[in-house]
């Protein structure tokens, strides 16, 4: 998403790097990561690159990992 100097890569590049990474443009995309901030860049790129409806999931999968267990075994 970002380049050298950590700046967002081009419109044309990013739209180049979803589509290789086969994200369909087309459906819903929730971005999640290990603590929040990757994802809320990869949906930085995808506002930039025309897709106002990409989301980052809330939580994290840290977040997720350490919650208490909802049920009893």
């Amino acid at each position: 998403m970002l380049d050298s100097s950590q700046k967002l890569l081009p419109v044309d590049e990013l739209r180049k790097r979803f589509e290789q990474e086969g994200i369909s443009l087309d459906r819903p995309v929730v971005a999640s990561c290990g603590t929040g901030v990757t994802a809320c860049i990869l949906v930085l790129g995808l506002h930039r690159i025309g897709k106002p409806d990409a989301s980052v999931y809330v939580g994290s999968w840290t977040e997720w990992a350490t919650r208490e267990p909802c049920c009893n075994s």
